[in-house]
């Protein structure tokens, strides 16, 4: 692999919320997982992107850490039906983040063409969290055996010398067939989500580095061969 597709985005917001906080106060990782990237890469496509068709890389860095006051409508089931809580609604916090920046390396460089001219408007979160296309090129890169990786999620081992925020995450997702069906997790597995500001040299598998004026490092997944 010494040539990648390189995706620079930037936005206003972004909502790279924490799974499994289902009460309280709405919390974010320090950086999207996964599942997410491929959902802005299969938005631009205009499909859904499976995890055996890409592999994928990203940094990810952003201003501020900011809270919102938002109301939200609470339903509840009666055995019946789906309709409105009898409490109403009620309000909570929720996190975002200000002026968030990712980079996307993928090793589908024939996928070029759709990030030129995207299908759908990629976000970063939820709908309202609208990224930018700030340029799009095949690169060439090399492989190394540490790096600086903050701003990324690596697969957690109990040698990684790196600090961050342990999360259990589904690797990705399929969609079911039928309409309303949801979507299947999956592979799950235990991540570390690192800070962009993070400024440890790291020892990791699948590290590349850009051939570039200012080389940056990256971790590349592999979905299909990570344990």
């Amino acid at each position: 692999m010494d040539r990648l597709l390189e995706i620079k985005f930037s936005g206003w917001t972004a909502t790279p919320r924490l799974p499994f906080v289902l009460s309280g106060n709405a919390v974010c990782m320090h950086t999207p997982s996964y599942s997410l990237v491929l959902g802005i890469i299969g938005c631009c496509l205009g499909r859904n992107v499976l995890a055996n068709e890409v592999k994928v890389g990203f940094k990810y860095s952003y201003d501020t850490i900011a809270q919102d006051l938002e109301t939200r409508r609470r339903l509840e089931y009666n055995g019946k039906k789906i309709k409105q809580h009898s409490k109403g609604s009620d309000a909570y916090y929720r996190e975002f983040h200000t002026s968030p920046r990712i980079t996307i390396w993928i090793d589908r460089t024939d996928w070029k063409q759709y990030f030129e001219n995207p299908i759908g408007t990629p976000s970063l979160g939820r709908s309202q969290d609208i990224l930018k296309i700030e340029s799009v090129s095949i690169i060439e890169v090399q492989k190394v055996e540490k790096g600086n990786l903050g701003g990324t999620l690596l697969p957690f081992k109990s040698e990684l010398q790196a600090g961050g925020q342990l999360v259990q995450l589904a690797e990705s997702y399929y969609e079911n067939d039928g309409v309303g069906a949801g979507r299947t997790p999956t592979k799950s597995k235990v991540f570390i989500s690192i800070p962009h500001d993070n400024d440890a040299e790291i020892t990791f598998d699948n590290i590349y580095r850009t051939k570039s004026e200012k080389p940056v490092t990256f971790y590349i997944h592999d979905f299909e061969n990570v344990e």
